[in-house]
């Protein structure tokens, strides 16, 4: 038996009132493709994505609503990952090997413009974070902590604001997503070969409170106050205030590999991953 996976974008109809998913999910995209992370336009016309290909890591544009061709943003053999619209919506960031290691890239949602942002001393940096106003941007990285780059200057005249250890030095913090007030940061807390859950890091008072024990790549909602996040075959929320979780989609028996909100917490994009099987049939004689 050959066991194979395919994953493809769903679109979910959420009321952020009764914190409840409406309605059966719609499939946006179709086809055999291997999708890494996705990302929301902010005007909300627009998902990008990675797809992986036999060769290839490339950043893939399509309309949100599933019409119209895919476009690719990029197309060549270097690893493109991670790709985050920026608040204007004319710019993504991602992460790329295209310099030799993994570094930040942003490039023009028309294609042109590629242009690299970071150039760490670390091989591998990643998962670019805009701040709501897009003058700053936070990645982290394997052996380094959190930064946060003033996109205003050139690398060459960047002083990165590190954010601080953890109180276990043995753990990392990784962003994912920026308060729309710009005051706090929600990530995931691990240490290597392990996820640790959801935490939030205050860049007033430089400190972390972690909110869960399990999930991945929390989402604000637009209150500033609630943040979504997925974890194996299950969408969540969870109150930053009372740390109260509550399970908002089940996707069982498949996993969800990404998700992006829209601005007005109306609609929920999440990619599926579906495992398939081919199975043959020997005889023997």
């Amino acid at each position: 038996m050959n066991v194979f996976s395919k994953i493809n974008i769903r679109r979910a109809v959420f009321d952020p009132v009764e914190e409840t998913v409406s309605g059966q999910p719609v499939w946006i995209t179709e086809g055999a493709r291997q999708m890494g992370s996705l990302d929301l336009s902010p005007d909300g016309q627009w998902l990008v994505f990675s797809s992986r290909g036999e060769t290839q890591e490339d950043l893939m544009i399509v309309r949100s609503d599933g019409t119209g061709p895919l476009r690719q943003l990029t197309d060549d053999i270097q690893r493109d990952r991670g790709p985050r619209f920026s608040p204007d919506g004319k710019q993504v960031a991602f992460y790329s090997d295209r310099d030799g290691k993994f570094q930040i890239w942003t490039i023009n949602t028309d294609g042109s413009g590629l242009r690299q942002i970071t150039k760490s001393p670390e091989r591998i940096v990643y998962y670019p974070v805009w701040s709501p106003d897009g003058t700053r941007l936070a990645y982290s990285g394997q052996k380094v902590h959190t930064s946060i780059l003033d996109m205003g200057k050139p690398w060459t005249q960047q002083t990165p604001q590190v954010l601080p250890e953890m109180s276990n030095p043995e753990l990392r913090f990784a962003p994912w997503s920026w308060s729309s007030d710009g005051r706090k940061l929600a990530g995931l807390q691990s240490r290597p070969g392990s996820q640790l859950g959801i935490v939030l890091y205050s860049l007033e008072s430089r400190r972390y409170e972690k909110l869960t024990d399990f999930g991945v790549r929390p989402t604000w909602l637009s209150d500033d106050r609630r943040l979504l996040f997925y974890y194996q075959d299950k969408l969540y929320l969870v109150d930053s205030k009372t740390k109260k979780v509550r399970e908002v989609l089940s996707t069982d028996p498949n996993d969800i590999a990404g998700m992006a909100l829209l601005r007005d917490d109306r609609h929920i994009y999440f990619s599926l991953k579906i495992a398939e099987a081919d199975i043959w049939l020997m005889s023997l004689e």
